[in-house]
């Protein structure tokens, strides 16, 4: 028993000493709303959906959103990321011990700047 429970606890330990980020999700939600309720929504050139759309996207990649309808400009808008807060507990980590600064490698240790894009559709042919 006293064996059993010894190897639990040094697997446990090496599990938390690669870093926290390695056991976050390596995707995000993200919600687009267009503002023309049929508008057509692309996320990484991929369709996702009509005027609001949901979808999983990977934590630490650029991501490119775009709406379309006919009779309209395309709106579009890019997405940057961000260290987490997983991923700054993992620098922190690694001050004291190396081994965490691992968790900075996998997708968890960022996060996109916004979860939430809303995008605003003009008329073509509208002077500005």
């Amino acid at each position: 028993m006293k064996k059993a429970v010894s190897i639990f606890l040094l697997i446990s330990f090496t599990i938390l000493q690669t870093g926290c980020s390695t056991l976050v999700s390596g995707t995000q939600r993200l919600r687009v709303t267009a503002s023309e309720s049929d508008a057509k929504i692309y996320v990484n050139g991929a369709y996702v959906g009509e005027g609001t759309a949901t979808t999983r996207v990977p934590r630490n990649e650029n991501v490119a959103i775009m709406a379309k309808k006919d009779g309209f400009r395309p709106a579009s808008q890019e997405i940057g990321t961000k260290m987490s807060n997983t991923g700054i507990l993992d620098i922190i980590g690694g001050c004291i011990i190396l081994i965490p600064l691992i968790g900075l490698a996998f997708p968890g240790s960022h996060a996109l700047d916004s979860n939430n894009v809303n995008l605003i559709m003009e008329r073509e042919g509208r002077q500005d």
